[in-house]
């Protein structure tokens, strides 16, 4: 009994300690991608909700200035359209994203896969795209080639352009990847009918340990000032708010994790539970000796919950470092892969978050000992003249 509560303990543990760390490694593995890819906050218009719009925004000093501070580690403006590339064979909606030299291109460099960035900035303007390896396949193109575009501007009249492909990415979430090119801002403003000093919005990046949403709310009381004092109507989205369903998703996942780690746990107690009463059974005659010596209850208390601690810590050592092995397998070597339709991800993120790890261990050792307590104060109420009327 002892080696089933062993093992049970160890079980139990392990799958605590692999549920943290896949429910960790998605909120962090889906936040640094759209983070990466689109910004901590993005600052537009009101009417477009932090995505593409018609609706523009006018270049301002006061906004580039609020927006330089000690928590915005980055700042660039945007200017994005929607349309699609069309092929003989096939047609895929897109979104073109135009960038200026202001823009942090580490993300897309890291996610690069064949070819390079497009040439942004420079004289005379460069028609690169980058686009996603998914719809370069899709649309049967490769790094060298160019693809034709085709939009609608304001009037309804449908306007073409041709880029060429530059290089090829690929994130793994499709949100990303089949939706963003990346360009030079100014390929992207003659699609619309107005000056140059007009963008979609701005895109923040803050810096590590920023509160997003505190700074997302604080941001926008001083946006709202600008307004009443210049006229210039924006508003703060946070990736929470542009992508809610996203969000909510992950939430039903904690829902999940509470759910096993309440499960497992409850599986360590009754196997413990069973095993304690099973050695107290046992060792009636033990026990007995030792209270017509004089021990008291408190000492047999803590004679069996000695017993108990040292196979849970047993239990907890051989669970924690299963536990620990198995995440840091698929952390650094992604062997389980996902379904992308399904899950936005190619493969089981598994996050390194020993804080959490080392926060189940305690717990699982705190909340199992603080329950077997009972059966050791049933060990505690044997007398002695009852294991002698049995022997």
């Amino acid at each position: 009994m002892e080696r089933v509560a062993t093992v049970a303990t160890a079980v139990s543990l392990m799958v605590i300690i692999v549920t943290l760390s896949v429910v960790v490694g998605f909120k962090q593995e889906l936040e640094e991608l759209l983070s990466g890819a689109i910004a901590d906050i993005v600052v537009t218009a009101p009417q477009s909700g932090g995505l593409v719009s018609g609706v523009g925004v006018e270049r301002s000093t006061s906004l580039e200035e609020l927006f330089d501070n000690a928590e915005v580690k980055s700042f660039s403006a945007y200017r994005a359209k929607e349309g699609v590339i069309k092929s003989d064979e096939s047609i895929v909606g897109v979104v073109l994203k135009g960038v200026d030299t202001l823009y942090d291109m580490s993300f897309f460099r890291e996610h690069i896969t064949e070819g390079g960035l497009p040439r942004i900035g420079g004289e005379p303007r460069s028609k690169d795209v980058i686009l996603s390896e998914s719809v370069a396949q899709s649309m049967k193109v490769t790094v060298g080639e160019r693809i034709e575009m085709l939009f609608v501007d304001e009037r309804g009249q449908m306007l073409r352009d041709r880029f060429q492909v530059a290089g090829l990415y690929a994130t793994g979430v499709d949100i990303i990847d089949q939706g963003i090119l990346l360009t030079d801002i100014r390929n992207v403003a003659r699609l619309y009918e107005d000056d140059n000093n007009i963008v979609t919005g701005y895109e923040l990046w803050m810096h590590e340990g920023v509160d997003k949403d505190d700074y997302g709310a604080r941001l926008n009381i001083a946006l709202a000032d600008i307004y009443f004092e210049e006229g210039i109507d924006v508003e703060a989205f946070t990736l929470q708010r542009l992508f809610p369903h996203i969000y909510g998703w992950l939430a039903t996942h904690d829902v999940n994790a509470v759910v096993v780690v309440v499960i497992m746990i409850v599986v360590a107690l009754l196997n413990m539970a069973t095993s304690l009463l099973i050695i107290v059974l046992e060792r009636q005659r033990m026990i007995g000796e030792l209270r017509a010596m004089g021990m008291r209850r408190r000492g047999i208390v803590t004679i069996f919950l000695f017993r108990a601690l040292f196979i849970i810590m047993r239990g907890v050592s051989v669970g924690a470092l299963l536990g620990v092995v198995l995440a840091a397998v698929q952390h650094y070597w992604h062997i389980m892969p996902l379904p992308t339709e399904g899950y936005m991800l190619s493969a089981v993120p598994a996050a390194m978050c020993w804080g959490w790890w080392l926060v189940a261990v305690a717990g699982v050792v705190v909340v199992t000992m603080a329950i077997l307590t009972l059966p050791a104060m049933v060990a505690a109420r044997i007398s002695p003249a009852e294991t002698m009327k049995y022997e």
